[in-house]
């Protein structure tokens, strides 16, 4: 279920902007994201998106500004601690099991159990060490650390990438379970084909500069089956 039109957003991008250099990566970026929502930001390699999941969280500084339930996001350790970053390359340690990861991010995040979303069978055998593991099953393993703690905000950055079919309905599954609870999730994808009907609106990021939203038709939807779009302004709520 989407979240409803006039929920407050949870989650504020304001005129975010962002240069390496003379090269403009984010331009001016304004985006909302309400609780209980999942939101896709698609666009092409090299669109800016990772950036922008990244000033997000907090780990590049940029210009404008980012909110978490009114509050900046990413600068204090109690604002960290509600959002869960997947990044595009996780870069775990080889060496460790997957039990010792959860163990040791747990302990970080003052948890000492399993995410309550994750499916049954999701991850792969915890005390094999991840060099043992195929991509796919690093893959879980770190979607599973970034669910520690019941984070309000999940980034994602293409957490389908290596993932079978099997393992991709339940990445389905679990933002489906974490949306229920009234957490808020961006995912970050090239194509809105990767992620089939999980998110309930798209945006598309193109050069740095944001596109129209776009909420997917329902099932039974009407007869043209046309997608709803809507253009997001800094004052408006999401949508």
């Amino acid at each position: 279920m989407s979240a409803p039109h006039d929920a407050h957003p949870r989650l504020r991008v304001e005129a975010v902007a962002k240069r390496f250099g003379p090269t403009v990566v984010l331009d001016e970026v304004h985006l909302q994201v309400a609780p209980g929502e999942v939101l896709l930001l698609a666009g092409s390699n090299g669109s800016g998106k990772t950036t922008l999941l990244r000033c997000i969280a907090g780990l590049v500084r940029c210009h404008g500004r980012v909110t978490l339930d009114g509050e900046p996001c990413g600068r204090s350790a109690r604002s960290r601690l509600r959002v869960g970053y997947l990044p595009q390359a996780p870069g775990l340690p080889t060496w460790a099991t997957g039990l010792e990861l959860l163990e040791m991010f747990g302990r970080l995040r003052g948890v000492r159990t399993l995410p309550d979303e994750l499916p049954e069978g999701f991850l792969p055998p915890l005390g094999r060490p991840l060099v043992t593991l195929s991509g796919g099953q690093r893959q879980r393993v770190a979607i599973a650390i970034t669910l520690l703690g019941s984070p309000d905000l999940l980034l994602l950055d293409e957490p389908a990438a290596n993932l079978d079919e099997e393992g991709r309905a339940g990445l389905g599954d679990l933002v489906a379970a974490v949306r229920d609870r009234g957490a808020s999730v961006l995912i970050a994808a090239p194509s809105p084909d990767d992620l089939g009907r999980i998110p309930d609106r798209t945006v598309r990021l193109v050069e740095g500069r944001l596109q129209p939203a776009v909420t997917p038709p329902a099932e039974n939807g009407d007869a043209g089956g046309a997608a709803s779009v809507s253009y997001l302004r800094p004052t408006e709520e999401a949508g």
